[in-house]
């Protein structure tokens, strides 16, 4: 199977978990006396999370790359292997081990 890719990075192991949510946020109106109505839906917004792990000698290294990445707040190009690409905006990266040798 292809590699995920977000701009020129691309993953060396692919995310154990890929997931995409569409997600549609109520709309309410105030009306005249200070309560809410519900009014319809607002735009679809489609969040895409997923997690994986680096290994290997190179593990932190990639890792600071796309930390690097982070840092930017252009939006960029995701290619999911089966999915296709995707316009994104990279709003969220955890580290959640300390790196360890290998």
């Amino acid at each position: 199977m292809d590699k995920l890719k977000f701009k020129t990075f691309i993953f060396p192991i692919n995310p154990e978990v890929y997931q995409e949510d569409y997600v549609r946020d109520p709309v309410y109106a105030k009306t005249d006396d200070g309560s809410s109505v519900f009014s319809g839906m607002g735009p679809m917004k489609r969040v895409i999370t997923g997690s994986g792990a680096f290994f290997g000698a190179d593990a932190s290294e990639n890792f600071q790359k796309l930390s690097n990445m982070f840092n930017s707040v252009d939006e960029g190009t995701l290619t999911h292997p089966v999915w296709g690409e995707r316009t994104v905006y990279f709003t969220k990266l955890q580290m959640t081990q300390s790196p360890k040798s290998d």
